[in-house]
């Protein structure tokens, strides 16, 4: 067995370089099919240039509200069901900053309901930047998540400045009712650093450069 290949399996390659072209899309895509890739973030403008259907082996993810969250929910809901016309099988979504940091209960569970509802054909994960958001907001989340549908949440540091590290996903794992996957948004540079993440207790990593997990150049 190689060293990474318990890894890749469990890895999402993530194109959130808005500056790609649609070329440079598409060679990066069969490139991560050749190594072992089978989960995709993409923005919904790349996903209408990749034509899901001709990927057969990928399980394409939509990147709703990037990177910031701060858009309006009728322009996320829209954006789920332009995903979901894409191909994609699963979106993951900014939830609104101010309403995980402010602790707006009310709010945020109106936000994360609409969008578990609006497109049913997707799995919908909710991203957060965990390590800069206080942890009283964070158990509140966890609550709300608890009473949502199962869901994926998103682990993500360096919106608000700080990184999130195993050790940090290791803290919302203990917290986190069980139905709810994490995965794990980090720039990992090499397979053991994945295991990390995944002892940690990440069910899957999101990360831009697969190729550094299989020591490839990117």
């Amino acid at each position: 067995m190689k060293p990474e290949s318990d890894v890749l399996p469990l890895v999402e390659g993530a194109l959130l370089d808005p500056g790609l072209t649609g070329a440079q899309v598409q060679e990066r895509v069969e490139k991560w099919v050749a190594l072992g890739i089978r989960r995709v973030l993409a923005f919904p403008s790349f996903l209408s240039g990749l034509d899901a259907g001709a990927h057969p082996s990928l399980t394409f993810t939509g990147a709703v509200s990037f990177p910031n969250g701060c858009s309006t929910l009728a322009s996320k809901r829209m954006e789920l069901l332009e995903c979901e016309r894409l191909g994609a099988k699963a979106a993951t979504v900014v939830l609104t900053p101010g309403l995980v940091l402010g602790s707006e209960a009310a709010a945020l569970e109106k936000e994360m309901s609409a969008l578990l509802s609006t497109a049913q054909g997707l799995q919908v994960r909710f991203l957060v930047d965990v390590a800069g958001t206080p942890e009283a907001s964070m158990i509140l989340l966890f609550r709300l998540l608890k009473e949502s549908r199962p869901s994926h949440l998103v682990t993500a540091g360096g919106l608000y400045g700080a990184p999130c590290g195993p050790d940090k996903v290791s803290w919302v794992r203990a917290r986190l009712a069980r139905k709810v996957q994490i995965q794990a948004c980090a720039g990992v540079a090499d397979s053991s650093r994945a295991r990390a993440y995944l002892k940690a207790g990440s069910d899957l990593l999101l990360t831009p450069e697969p190729e550094a997990l299989a020591g490839v150049a990117p």
